[in-house]
């Protein structure tokens, strides 16, 4: 059975890649989207060591953020698509599960306390 944060990031990056598909943004957009889906993903598989998925989990944020500014500076649409709000449902998600990831390991040094 997967952790609830495993759900999170790989549903932040299906809005991603949904995102991708769906044609929102110009060429620098689409390296911050395909970075930040990437980066999503390659989180996953460091659950062993919490400290390091905290800290990664960021990563994402961050470019789903600066790809928001890029989408202010350079591509203002005149007419803002429901694509358009998947990022910030990725930075939604992406911050759940950064979250569980911050609970769960102060409930091991909890139980390591208890010792």
């Amino acid at each position: 059975m997967l952790r609830p944060q495993t759900w999170y990031l790989l549903l932040a990056a299906v809005a991603i890649l949904v995102c991708i598909l769906a044609g929102a943004g110009i060429t620098l957009q689409l390296v911050l989207l395909i970075t930040a889906a990437l980066a999503a993903l390659a989180v996953i598989p460091l659950y062993k060591n919490r400290k390091l998925q905290a800290a990664l989990c960021l990563l994402p944020m961050v470019l789903l953020l600066a790809w928001y500014v890029v989408l202010g500076l350079y591509a203002v649409p005149e007419i803002m698509h429901w694509q358009y709000a998947l990022p910030a449902v990725a930075i939604l998600l992406v911050f759940m599960a950064r979250k569980g990831i911050v609970h769960d390991e102060k409930v091991v040094r909890a139980y390591d306390r208890i010792r």
